[in-house]
């Protein structure tokens, strides 16, 4: 029992660390996480063949001590008269049991395994996973599922978009994933991977009435009670009282069930005559109608309609840089006004592979915010990291070719962000501008963000895309492209309709790294216009 108690510590003490990992919010560090898993297994796998190899000699000094008892038990009182014998069982249980014991329960193999868990959690860089992990990726799956429109039975078969990424949710994975979402208020998904884990459990137990020992027991009513919960929180009250129903049809002294169904029945009641009930789950989810225009310009519901593309060209443009008069530039027009444009090929395989090289290992947990005021928020989902443009020789040419591209000078620019998303990574819609009256208390006394340059810097296999929802404008994440907009009008004056944001990543890892040009510096590269012309935006100001 010792042993066994020691063991259970060991792991409780590894997994229930405290330390914030924010894993979910990267590819990068599930990459670490994989490392770590994989050490675990080998640590565990000599832990099972030291304990295997002790099992075979119990069993071979076993079957000489059973063999030694039954010849005895035949006539013990004629076996033991001979004084032989009558050595051997007390040499037996004085010298041969005690090792046997000794044996089983030696605690050395269990103390290195141990000693090995130790060893890996106090590894500098490395935290364990906790809940709030678990609950981000819910959330992650949960976010992919709403603005993809993907349904809870194909993604737990492991679909995405009519393609098999995985093998089936099991019970306990849908049952896990579906109370993350109840925990995190998100109902909806919550009860359909709930629905999803009953149906699974049943699969299950036809198939087999064997249970893996150290494999985790979902019972149904366990799923019923969180789903009852999880209806009745989306005012489905009548579904409810029929899960709670089914609870007291198995457990009939269920204290749960008991407590709720009285609950439950005078809610369902009051909702089938049409007394106004508040929808608790909306509003702990606080869904705006911003957060649908953006799922909607992210999955492709909304577009820009052909009279708002007829004027859209691709060409090649050299803007007046000799240089590029020989090597112009891919430009594709996405906007005329405000304006917006993919730049094409304008970065390296070489120079994308060193920026993540010299980044992977740097990125922390993306922050919103000013620098003078800011903090996690479940907006934006990522890990980031800054690069100097001066000091890395390798961006020199690369910071060349944003003033080629741009006209603007990199004088008052900031350091080269880069990003990497993880489980469902997003950025919701947001201004890259400060609406401080006095932004030059954000940005140190560069004036306001004039352009952004955003290079797209891998493949992203589906979705991960950057959505303009007030536009009705959705930009590909096409890698060694680069997307460039303007912030602020050319009186200088904020565009409220450049509210953009990051569409969740569906199936891959994405990586950026963009680039902002700030007003000082600019003033005759790009002159600020003589006339007023913010009054074109000023219907998007506080819309959402």
């Amino acid at each position: 029992m010792k042993v066994t108690h020691f063991l259970i510590a060991a792991l409780l003490t590894m997994f229930s660390s405290n330390v914030r990992g924010d894993y979910y919010t990267s590819i990068v560090s599930l990459i670490d996480l994989l490392e770590a898993e994989m050490q675990v297994i080998g640590f565990l796998e000599q832990y099972m063949e030291a304990m295997e190899e002790i099992s075979r000699k119990a069993n071979e000094t076993l079957s000489e001590l059973a063999y030694a008892s039954q010849e005895a038990d035949e006539d013990p009182e004629e076996y033991y008269e001979n004084p032989l014998n009558a050595y051997k069982i007390i040499s037996r249980f004085v010298i041969d049991w005690k090792k046997l014991n000794e044996t089983v329960f030696d605690g050395t193999h269990a103390a290195a395994y141990t000693a090995n868990l130790t060893e890996l959690d106090s590894k500098e860089g490395y935290t364990a996973p906790t809940q709030e992990d678990l609950k981000g990726a819910s959330k992650g799956l949960a976010r992919l599922q709403r603005t993809y429109q993907l349904a809870t039975i194909d993604v737990a078969e492991g679909d995405l978009k009519e393609m098999n990424y995985g093998q089936n949710f099991s019970t306990s994975e849908c049952y896990w994933l579906g109370r993350s979402l109840y925990e995190a208020g998100d109902f909806k998904y919550a009860s359909e991977w709930l629905i999803q884990a009953r149906i699974r459990l049943a699969e299950e137990l036809r198939a087999s009435n064997d249970v893996p020992e150290f494999k985790e027991i979902i019972t149904d009513v366990q799923v019923l009670e969180l789903l009852a919960a999880a209806l009745f929180y989306l005012g489905k009250s009548n579904l409810a009282s029929f899960f709670n129903d089914e609870i007291l049809a198995q457990e009939p002294t269920n204290e749960n069930a008991l407590k709720n169904q009285l609950l439950y029945l005078n809610k369902a009641h009051a909702e089938r005559n049409a007394v106004r009930v508040v929808d608790e789950a909306n509003n702990y989810l606080q869904r705006t109608e911003l957060d649908e225009l953006f799922d909607q310009t992210c999955n492709g519901d909304r577009q820009q309609t052909p009279r708002e593309k007829r004027n859209l060209r691709c060409r090649y443009v050299h803007n007046n840089v000799p240089f590029c008069r020989l090597a112009p530039f891919k430009k594709e027009e996405l906007s005329h006004d405000p304006p917006i444009a993919y730049y094409h090929e304008t970065i390296y395989d070489n120079e994308m592979a060193r920026i993540i090289n010299a980044t992977e290992h740097m990125v922390e947990r993306s922050m919103v915010g000013d620098s003078k005021q800011s903090g996690y928020s479940e907006v934006r989902t990522s890990q980031n990291t800054w690069l100097n443009l001066t000091e890395n020789a390798f961006l020199h040419k690369i910071a060349q070719r944003l003033r080629d591209v741009t006209g603007l000078s990199l004088e008052s620019g900031e350091s080269l962000q880069v990003a990497n998303y993880g489980i469902g990574g997003h950025y919701g819609a947001h201004y890259d501008f400060s609406e401080e009256d006095d932004p030059d208390e954000d940005y140190d006394g560069q004036g306001n963000r004039l352009l952004t340059a955003l290079f797209y810097i891998n493949e992203v296999e589906l979705g991960g895309g950057t959505a303009f929802p007030y536009l009705r404008l959705l930009a590909p994440p096409i890698r060694g492209s680069m997307i460039v907009w303007y912030n602020l009008h050319k009186s200088l004056e904020l565009d409220y309709r450049t509210k953009h944001g990051g569409c969740p990543v569906l199936v891959g890892s994405k990586w950026i790294c963009n680039e902002w040009f700030h007003i000082v510096g600019q003033e005759f590269n790009r002159p600020c216009g003589l006339e007023q012309d913010g009054y074109k935006s000023l219907p998007w100001k506080g819309l959402h």
